[in-house]
């Protein structure tokens, strides 16, 4: 058996070697970039972390023939340009353990760079406060490499990022897309829901955030548009109109949780200690025939980051079927706790977050 192992034939897989460059790029693109409303949440995050205060996101054609996320926030400074959209270059941290107070909703350095690999092209207009009225028109190549920056536009201060034919050097992924064309943009539709309710709508700082879908040769239409007051509830109203907020009522929790053994064993500790968290937002009265015959209005956050909790989510429903048997809440639940507490560095898309202690967290939320 050993030597059938080791004898190199024609039917042996062949020896180990390194993937090329250019293929260990695209693989690891399709990753961090899996469907529609991944490459969409990557462009408002990276508004939302240039500080924009004002969004708008334009797809044409359901996002088949272009997204483009439009914004007002600081712009790319010109000594940036080479790399802004190379793998792994980032602003937001310099060494692995930063990673336990990142703030931003980007870390990574990865998204700029996936889309340019997955799609037709990626092409970015930007001016700093100091270049204004005057922006710049930056062309990447398949490898995120800045192509061509001699081209100029009149442009306020910010970045427009457009992203054209989505997948397109991924056949099947885009055959994928053109078939559930409309399916995928109602998920990048719902996704964006979420990100207008909190992290646009956070204390101190509203973002006004506009969303629209163009068919070729029709008209624009409005999909989303909320005023950038810094309010949940103004949020609501912008989303599902004033009776968004019948049998709703604020959502204001603070508990302390006991870290879990295991949590304690890995991070070298003797002594429990205990984590403060609160959770704010919105949520369905505890009554019969206020809430909603479906899970579809649920939104859950981690210090602001849109994300997936089914555990958390599971809770919830359960303690509240036990008032109200035959209906689901309406929830707006942002959990405010301190960074060590959780790892956002869990999947590429950012989406699954890792709480250290999180069924000591669900027992005390119940």
């Amino acid at each position: 058996m050993a030597d059938s192992c080791l004898d190199s034939t024609a039917s042996s897989p062949g020896s180990i070697r390194a993937i090329d460059s250019h293929s260990v790029h695209r693989i690891t693109s399709g990753q961090v970039v899996i469907d529609l409303q991944t490459a969409v949440k990557e462009l408002v995050e990276n508004s939302l972390d240039a500080r924009a205060t004002n969004i708008e996101v334009r797809f044409l054609n359901y996002g088949l023939k272009s997204i483009e996320v439009v914004d007002n926030g600081c712009g790319i400074a010109p000594k940036d340009y080479d790399s802004v959209a190379l793998k792994h270059h980032t602003s937001k941290l310099a060494a692995f353990e930063d990673l336990s107070t990142v703030l931003t909703f980007g870390f990574r350095g990865e998204a700029l760079s996936s889309l340019c690999a997955l799609s037709d092209g990626v092409t970015l207009t930007t001016a700093t406060a100091s270049e204004t009225p005057m922006g710049t028109i930056l062309e990447m190549d398949r490898n995120g490499r800045l192509r061509n920056s001699n081209s100029k536009v009149a442009r306020q201060r910010g970045t427009t990022v457009a992203v054209s034919s989505l997948f397109k050097p991924l056949p099947v992924r885009r055959k994928e897309l053109e078939r559930n064309a409309k399916r995928e943009f109602g998920k990048a539709l719902n996704l964006l829901y979420a990100y207008a309710l909190v992290p646009c709508a956070t204390e101190n700082r509203g973002v006004r955030l506009a969303v629209s879908n163009q068919l070729e040769g029709g008209r624009k239409t409005i999909q989303l548009k909320t005023d950038g007051s810094a309010s949940i509830k103004a949020s609501v109203t912008a989303l599902w109109g004033s009776k968004g907020l019948d049998n709703v009522v604020d959502l204001d929790l603070s508990f302390d949780v006991q870290t879990e053994k295991t949590v304690l064993r890995r991070l070298d500790q003797d002594s429990a200690n205990v984590t403060t968290v609160k959770v704010r937002g919105l949520i369905s009265k505890f009554a019969v025939g206020v809430g909603r015959t479906g899970s579809d209005r649920q939104f859950f956050y981690i210090n602001g980051r849109p994300c997936n909790l089914g555990k958390i989510q599971k809770a919830f429903n359960e303690v509240y079927r036990s008032f109200n048997a035959g209906q689901y809440p309406f929830i707006v639940a942002d959990f405010i706790l301190p960074t060590h507490a959780c790892d956002v560095n869990v999947s590429p898309d950012k989406r699954t977050i890792l709480l250290h202690s999180e069924q000591n967290l669900i027992q005390a939320l119940k």
